[in-house]
Order: structure tokens, then C-alpha cells, then sequence
């Protein structure tokens, strides 16, 4: 027999050999993402979830006075938008995404516990003001999103 198809015989095999395990490696890699693609989205399915309870948990504390309209505004109007909702949402909850428009700009937290009583009540003014404005349709948003369901858009 001839060296040479000897040696053309074993890199040959070495090669096949090579390829057989660059394509376990791929199999395997592929199979590692398809692992990790689904964990995150089960984290994202739960994401949403919660989201969309703390939506519905925000609008029943408005409908039952334990949050004021302002904070609840903000907070679901942020979460709506979070969600993928917020084209669809700006114009079915029009009143709250005015209202947290109109009220962002007031302090939170420590900026508020920073401010002096007649700022506080300059601020609490204007947005007892904008909640009276708003106060018939916020109620009718809130009731409808103590029911919330994800639109098959966001999902």
C-alpha cells in the first residue's frame, strides 16, 4: 500500500473526526440557547404577570381611596407603557396619562421631605386641582383596569 494513501487515509479521519465534534458542539450550544431562551421568556411571562396585577391592584386602591389619584396615575402609566400598552392605552386612559403628565414634575420622596410646608401645600394644590379636573374619568379607568387583561399585541 502507499504512504501516501496511508497518510491521506488518517487526515481524512482526523478531519471527519474533527467535524463530528464541531458539529456535537453546535448541537449542544443550540440546545443550551433553546434552554435559556425559555427560561426567559417563563421570567418575562412572570414579569408580566405581576405587572399586570400590580396594574389591577393600583386601580382598586384608587376605586377603594387608599392611593390617590396622582401616585396611582403615575405608577400605572408607567407600567402600561412598560407592558407595550401605551399607544392603545393613552387613548383609552386619557385622563390618567394626563394627569401623570401634569403632576411628574412635582417632588417625590426625599425632594418632598426636603420642601417647606408652603411648598408642600403650593404642590398638594395644584395636584388636588388636576385630580378634581380628572376625577370622573379616572374612576372609569380605574374600574375598568381593576380588570386589566394584557391586549394580544403586548402579549
Amino acid at each position: 500500500m502507499n504512504i501516501y494513501v496511508v497518510i491521506a487515509a488518517v487526515i481524512l479521519l482526523g478531519l471527519t473526526g474533527y467535524a463530528v465534534y464541531l458539529l456535537w458542539q453546535v448541537r449542544r450550544q443550540t440546545q443550551q440557547q433553546q434552554t435559556r431562551l425559555a427560561e426567559l421568556e417563563q421570567v418575562m411571562s412572570e414579569q408580566k404577570v405581576k405587572r399586570v396585577n400590580s396594574i389591577r391592584i393600583l386601580a382598586q386602591g384608587v376605586l377603594n381611596e387608599e392611593l390617590t389619584p396622582t401616585e396611582a396615575a403615575i405608577r400605572i402609566t408607567a407600567l402600561l407603557d412598560i407592558l407595550g400598552e401605551g399607544g392603545r392605552a393613552r387613548e383609552q386612559h386619557v385622563a390618567l396619562y394626563k394627569l401623570a403628565d401634569e403632576t411628574l414634575h412635582i417632588p417625590r420622596m426625599e425632594d418632598w421631605r426636603a420642601l417647606d410646608k408652603q411648598a408642600k401645600r403650593r404642590y398638594d394644590k395644584e395636584r388636588l386641582a388636576s385630580e378634581a379636573k380628572y376625577q370622573e374619568f379616572i374612576l372609569d379607568s380605574a374600574k375598568r383596569l381593576a380588570k386589566f387583561e394584557l391586549s394580544a399585541a403586548a402579549e
